[in-house]
């Protein structure tokens, strides 16, 4: 139900975390990496993956609440009541993105945009991790220095 519209709904916040999300994971990571080097020398395949799971957590958690908001968008089309035409009708609870950043901050708190985050960094850590240890170990193979 809901049409074509309905395929796209959730596509801003997904849109908009996508470039805080590679920006801070990608910062946090090279940031760590270069302070790492200064102090310690070069880094090993431990650290390398260390690094890039504190990248991906860090990111993960820069992202969140824009995700918990293209969840709750995308799922609000399934949640129906019954108007008084006895017709159902979808609930309408966040129109745009920012309303329902400011929605659920208000309603639920702060800390509700932040629901999940254990489990979503579950899942991206440990490929964040590996991701950027391939990231090295093909800067190396192709002879390419870091930015």
């Amino acid at each position: 139900d809901g049409g074509i519209s309905a395929l796209y709904r959730g596509l801003g916040p997904t849109l908009v975390a996508m470039f805080p999300y590679v920006g801070v994971e990608f910062m946090v990571y090279e940031t760590l990496k270069k302070r790492w080097e200064a102090a310690f020398g070069p880094v090993g395949t431990g650290i390398l993956l260390l690094l890039g799971a504190l990248g991906g957590a860090a990111a993960q958690a820069s992202a969140h609440p824009l995700d918990v908001i293209r969840r709750r968008m995308q799922m609000q089309s399934m949640n129906f009541r019954k108007n008084i035409d006895n017709k159902d009708k979808p609930v309408k609870k966040y129109a745009n993105m920012f309303q329902g950043l400011y929605r659920v901050s208000k309603d639920e708190g702060v800390h509700a945009l932040f629901n999940g985050l254990g489990p979503a960094c579950l899942e991206k850590i440990p490929s964040t991790a590996i991701g950027y240890f391939i990231y090295e170990g093909m800067k190396v193979a192709l002879k390419i220095s870091s930015v």
